[in-house]
């Protein structure tokens, strides 16, 4: 399990990986936030730093960060609850590429609102690994506010990822 600073478990091992691959944790992102292995492509590093949120690995997080645009630091407090991650498209980011893009959109709840970010991810490959270097926000991001700021556990999640809310941003 992956712990956050109060020991509760954030992600567990056998748990669906929250990028969405269809794999545990366990077996797709965790070799990589535990730097047993590199993402072979943009769009492995991409789902990576999305799960790397959701679990607070920041240390991941700020080392596939390039070197020149990286932060000092990131507040684990200013982390929203990703709940949703779609890949949209990529363009080159393969094992053989030194550079890519990725377009995602990414779900996230906070306080009885969901938030949804629509980003083209910039990645370059140096030596050997995939950095995550910049994205750009698109102007279609949203925000809204779900019925009386509650949703049921057993409806439809609002981020439209087609689970139950309990499976999805009501985790």
């Amino acid at each position: 399990m992956v712990e956050n600073t109060d020991t509760k478990p954030i992600v567990d091992m056998a748990q669906l990986c929250p990028c969405d691959s269809g794999l545990t944790y366990g077996k797709c992102c965790h070799p990589l936030h535990s730097g047993q292995r590199h993402a072979p492509t943009a769009e492995a590093l991409m789902r990576s730093r999305y799960s790397g949120y959701v679990a607070q690995e920041i240390p991941y997080i700020l080392q596939t960060w390039h070197p020149s645009t990286r932060p000092l630091s990131i507040d684990p407090n200013t982390i929203a609850h990703w709940c949703g991650l779609k890949i949209l498209a990529t363009s080159k980011g393969g094992e053989n590429d030194h550079q890519g893009t990725v377009e995602f959109t990414a779900t996230a709840m906070d306080s009885g609102r969901i938030s949804q970010l629509h980003e083209v991810s910039c990645f370059v490959k140096e030596n050997g690994q995939w950095l995550y270097v910049s994205g750009e926000v698109t102007e279609n991001n949203t925000r809204q506010k779900t019925a009386n700021g509650k949703v049921g556990r057993n409806v439809p999640c609002p981020c439209g990822s087609g689970k139950k809310y309990k499976k999805c941003c009501g985790r």
